[in-house]
C-alpha cells in the first residue's frame, strides 16, 4: 500500500513540476516550438508507464520455494501412517479351523485382565481357508470378545496370504457386535474371503480393498492424487512388495501435502 501510494505521490510531483517550469516559460516570454511540448510529453508518458510496470513487477508477491516431495514411508509423512505391525501392537491371526480359544492362547492372561489393563491396541487378521469357509459364530464370539478391548485393524486375507480387504477395527467392532451382527459378518467376512472380487462393498464401511493399495515407498503427493481420481476412498493401504503394513486416511495425506510450502 505504501508503494502505491509512493508512486501516486511521485506521478503528481512530476507532474506539477512541469506544470510550473511550463508556466515559469510563458512568464518570462520564451516560446515553446509545438514538436518539443509534444516530444516532452511523449517521454513523459514512456517514463510514468515504465515507473507503472515497475511498480508492479517489484510489488508481486514471490511465490515460496516448494520443498521436495515427501516419501511415505519417511519422515514426517510415516508419523501419519497406522503401521499394521508395532511393538505396542498385539497380533491376533484367526483361521477358519481354529476355535477362538486356540487364536488367543498364545497371549496367555492378557484377556483375562480387566480391557483397562490392556496397553497394546489390537490388529487382527482373519485368513480364508481352502479347505473350508469360517463358522460365522466363531467370528461373532471373537469380536464380541474382542468388544472392550482397542481392535484397530482388521486385516482380511485369503489362503495364499494375499491382501482382500481391510476394515478400520471400531466400526468392525461396531457392525460386528450388535444385533445384525450375524448377517453383517456372514457379507463382510465369510462370503467375502470365498468371493474376493466383490470385495468393493468394504467401502461402505469406511474400509479398503486390494485395489485401494499404494506402495510405502511412493510419493505423498501421488497418493492424495490416487485417493481424489475415486471418491469413494476414505484411505489407502500402504504395501512393501504386496505385502500390506499400514494404512494412511484421506484426511493425513491432506495434512502431510499441506505442508510442503516452507
Amino acid at each position: 500500500m505504501k508503494k502505491r501510494l509512493l508512486a501516486v505521490a511521485i506521478g503528481l510531483g512530476a507532474g506539477l513540476v512541469m506544470a510550473a517550469a511550463y508556466g515559469a516559460l510563458l512568464y518570462y516570454g520564451i516560446a515553446l516550438r509545438p514538436e518539443w511540448i509534444i516530444g516532452g510529453t511523449a517521454s513523459l508518458v514512456f517514463a510514468g508507464a515504465v515507473a507503472v510496470f515497475s511498480l508492479v513487477a517489484m510489488d508481486r508477491p514471490a511465490f515460496r520455494p516448494v520443498r521436495a516431495a515427501l516419501v511415505l514411508n519417511e519422515d514426517p509423512a510415516k508419523e501419519f501412517v497406522f503401521y499394521f505391525r508395532a511393538p505396542e501392537m498385539l497380533q491376533i491371526t484367526a483361521k477358519p479351523e481354529m476355535a477362538v480359544g486356540e487364536m488367543l492362547v498364545r497371549f496367555g492372561d492378557a484377556f483375562k485382565a480387566p480391557p483397562d489393563k490392556m496397553t497394546k491396541a489390537i490388529a487382527l487378521t482373519i485368513r480364508g481357508g481352502v479347505k473350508k469357509p469360517f463358522a460365522t459364530i466363531t467370528l461373532q464370539q471373537l469380536f464380541a470378545l474382542l468388544k472392550p478391548f482397542n481392535l484397530e485393524h482388521v486385516l482380511l486375507m485369503n489362503d495364499k496370504d494375499e491382501f482382500v480387504g481391510y476394515i478400520p477395527g471400531k466400526r468392525a467392532l461396531k457392525e460386528f457386535t450388535g444385533d445384525k451382527a450375524m448377517d453383517a459378518i456372514d457379507k463382510y467376512i465369510v462370503k467375502l474371503l470365498m468371493n474376493p472380487q466383490e470385495s468393493a462393498i468394504l467401502r461402505e464401511l469406511g474400509g479398503a480393498t486390494a485395489e485401494d493399495t499404494f506402495d510405502e515407498t511412493g510419493y505423498a503427493m501421488d497418493a492424495q492424487a490416487r485417493i481424489w481420481a475415486n471418491e469413494k476412498l476414505t484411505g489407502l493401504i500402504l504395501h512393501s512388495k504386496l505385502k500390506p503394513v499400514g494404512y494412511i486416511s484421506k484426511l493425513d495425506l491432506l495434512r502431510i501435502n499441506a505442508g510442503l510450502l516452507n
